[in-house]
């Protein structure tokens, strides 16, 4: 089964997020294109950051550019279009800026290459998938930058194919490990109770802290942030608490003070599985203490794709890298190197 088959129709916005650097987010898009093309799905395609450039601005390396037929509809930079580029109709001029220059919206009136863009906040995103879905694309493809996983978040994209590869690490165990625990990371499941979970999502969507008793009284915790701010939930905490509400991220030290003061069994909420920031190791531990994390929510990994080179000069052997990923993956998700055609 190919990549656009577990995709689409089942999809309309799918973001591609890379664990690393060069970890062949881009080559993985230009797989899903390419397969939409023979499929002839109408693609709409914007980033959270910039893709398609030549060369990356801060390292100063090749990066593989975007290919696109005609008729694909793009957001992009007022100053992408060029003639470096493929000739683009303009469709829209957006309200958003970003440092190098206005969005706008446009068409391809021809095959070619292209510079992807976009606006800088997620909601804004997720409002030029919608407009770009308006203009007659079928499938946005969301090319999510190293600093901005948030494009996984379910309120931007309905599903997330994640790209991992030899960049993240030299030894293949670390790469292995570290890609396993971002994958457990954005599977943290969506908590079950739907009534307290759509009160957790009215908590969250104030921007408060809230802590949610047996009697499903809700007591709201007078902090701006819940960044280390586990010590001041816990004075509120007793043994009549089944949920702690986070309106941001959860965090060691937060989530440490909460396990070090937690007078009963409970669960700690956040919105989405974007919003955790807990390395392996102190996640394992929180874990044997006792730390039932849930989200309202979920997010939905699609499919892996691997890449084995870095551009450092180092790599793994293809075939045992997809076939060590795919075992550790088993029973998550399915794996896929794209480079190397094995599906």
């Amino acid at each position: 089964m190919n990549l656009i088959d577990l995709i689409y129709p089942k999809f309309k916005t799918v973001s591609i997020v890379g664990t690393y650097k060069n970890a062949g987010k881009t080559v993985t898009m230009n797989e899903i294109i390419s397969q939409a093309v023979d499929r002839e799905i109408r693609l709409g395609l914007v980033s959270t950051g910039r893709d398609g450039e030549r060369r990356d601005v801060l390292t100063n390396t090749e990066k593989p550019p975007v290919h696109v037929r005609r008729g694909t509809i793009i957001t992009t930079l007022e100053n992408a279009v060029t003639n470096e580029f493929a000739q683009i109709e303009v469709l829209m001029v957006t309200d958003y800026s970003t440092a190098l220059g206005r969005v706008i919206i446009g068409r391809a009136i021809d095959d070619g290459y292209v510079e992807i863009s976009g606006p800088p906040s997620t909601s804004s995103i997720k409002e030029v998938c919608d407009i770009m879905m308006s203009f007659g694309a079928e499938l946005v493809l969301i090319d999510g930058s190293l600093d901005r996983r948030a494009s996984a978040a379910p309120y931007v994209s309905q599903g997330t194919i994640l790209a991992t590869g030899a960049a993240l690490a030299r030894n293949m165990d670390t790469v292995i490990q570290k890609t396993l625990h971002i994958v457990d990371t954005y599977r943290v499941p969506a908590l079950e109770d739907v009534a307290v979970r759509n009160l957790a999502r009215e908590i969250i969507d104030a921007g408060k802290t809230a802590i949610i008793d047996r009697e499903r009284n809700i007591k709201y915790i007078d902090t701006a942030t819940s960044l280390h701010c586990g010590e001041l939930i816990s004075t509120h905490m007793d043994e009549t608490v089944d949920f702690i509400v986070l309106s941001g991220s959860a965090t060691v030290s937060t989530i440490d003070d909460i396990l070090l003061n937690k007078k009963s069994d409970l669960e700690i909420i956040v919105k989405d599985p974007t919003r955790i920031f807990i390395p392996k190791r102190e996640f394992m531990i929180f874990e044997k203490r006792g730390m039932r994390l849930r989200v309202t929510d979920s997010i939905n990994i699609v499919a892996m794709t691997v890449n084995p080179y870095s551009p450092e000069g180092y790599y793994f052997d293809p075939a045992a890298f997809l076939d060590r990923m795919r075992e550790t993956m088993a029973q998550r998700i399915p794996v896929y190197d794209v480079m190397q055609g094995w599906r």
